[in-house]
């Protein structure tokens, strides 16, 4: 589909459809203006909603997301950088409905029909994570099987547990808090309770130290959320009241989990954690979301905060050399902080650009 057909079938949308569809273009956007804050190459990790919409688009349906989709794959070409479409073993997992592969002829069914459609409609090539043979998917898929029902049993646990706490708790009884008054005690706000309430679950296919936030932030809104616990107090040291997180990993309402690949997708294209992953020339390829899920856009947004650091330094006479390597170190971190500003000013000018070109032929006249 063409520029000026993708025009001519937003405009036969409805209204909601089509502010809708606006939403998810800029939602796409900044997912791929923020990923070249990271250094190349590039993978473009496809979320399941991505793939939905090709599948219904196979069909005969057209809807917002699809549209904006490929208006995001063109704004993507007119880029000088490569990205390479890439699915995740729980992308693929959800492609099969969450069901286990029972023979290496059902694999290749299903892995030949989910290439050739992506790359069929995307018109770019589609890589793989390990999957790509019957043994890699069979693999990956009983770790990701086994995860999830840790995961489920999990928050099913949290929520027929009691979460009444006492904020105010003896000093060094094991939470981090804030001083009080009476020096023998400290005031535990419930973000630090539930970071010290949390318990791993022992994970094989995620990360467990960055998958922890999902189940951190469910804790502290039961604690907050629980009506025996002091409201006052609440109120004076807690400011969160969305919990994205419980939104995007999430148990429905016949008890299936939904939110895998969120997951999967938020701790592999978290720009946080990549950023610093790629410190000091580290090679680590870029894995850049593509998601038109609103939460787990607005999670990904969030997480592009970066930084540099040079260390501990420890001043002295005896520690010049150190301090000049230190130093040294610093400013080659800083060269990086200016190349990945220049990328994103050139990611943003080009979709400047490109915004001028949908304007001009009208794309979002009856908004």
């Amino acid at each position: 589909m063409d520029l000026q057909e993708i025009i001519k079938q937003s405009k036969l949308l409805k209204p909601k459809s089509q502010q809708k569809m606006v939403e998810n273009l800029f939602h796409l956007i900044d997912q791929i203006e923020s990923s070249v804050i990271l250094e190349g190459p590039y993978r473009l990790v496809l979320d399941s909603n991505i793939i939905m919409r090709l599948e219904s688009y196979r069909q005969g349906v057209i809807s917002e997301g699809l549209l904006s989709i490929l208006l995001a794959f063109m704004l993507i070409k007119r880029l000088p950088y490569r990205f390479d479409m890439v699915v995740r073993p729980t992308v693929f997992y959800e492609y099969l409905r969450q069901k286990n592969l029972t023979s290496s002829h059902e694999h290749w069914r299903k892995f030949k029909e989910l290439k050739y459609l992506v790359e069929e409609e995307l018109d770019s090539k589609l890589f793989f994570d390990g999957i790509e043979t019957y043994q890699g998917a069979e693999h990956y898929l009983k770790l990701i099987k086994d995860d999830s029902d840790k995961i489920s049993n999990t928050l099913r646990s949290y929520q027929q547990k009691n979460w009444q706490f006492n904020f105010v708790q003896r000093a060094g009884c094991g939470f981090a808090g804030m001083l009080s008054s009476d020096p023998r005690f400290i005031l535990v706000p419930p973000e630090f309770a539930a970071e010290a309430l949390y318990s791993p679950l022992g994970l094989d296919y995620f990360d467990e130290r960055r998958a922890s936030r999902f189940f951190v932030e469910y804790i502290e809104k039961n604690i907050i959320e629980c009506e025996r616990n002091d409201k006052e107090f609440m109120a004076k040291y807690n400011s969160k009241n969305e919990f994205l997180f419980t939104r995007i990993l999430r148990l429905a309402p016949k008890g299936n989990l939904v939110g895998l690949a969120d997951l999967d997708i938020y701790t592999t294209c978290n720009i946080n954690n990549q950023f610093s992953d790629q410190s000091h020339s580290r090679y680590a390829p870029a894995s850049a979301a593509l998601t038109i899920d609103r939460n787990l856009a607005l999670a990904l947004r969030r997480s592009t905060s970066h930084h540099i650091t040079s260390g501990e330094i420890v001043g002295g006479p005896d520690n010049e050399d150190d301090i000049d390597a230190k130093m040294d170190a610093f400013q080659e971190e800083y060269k990086r902080m200016r190349e990945s500003e220049k990328r994103h000013r050139i990611a943003w000018e080009t979709t400047k650009a490109f915004m001028a070109e949908l304007l001009a032929n009208e794309a979002f006249k009856n908004l």
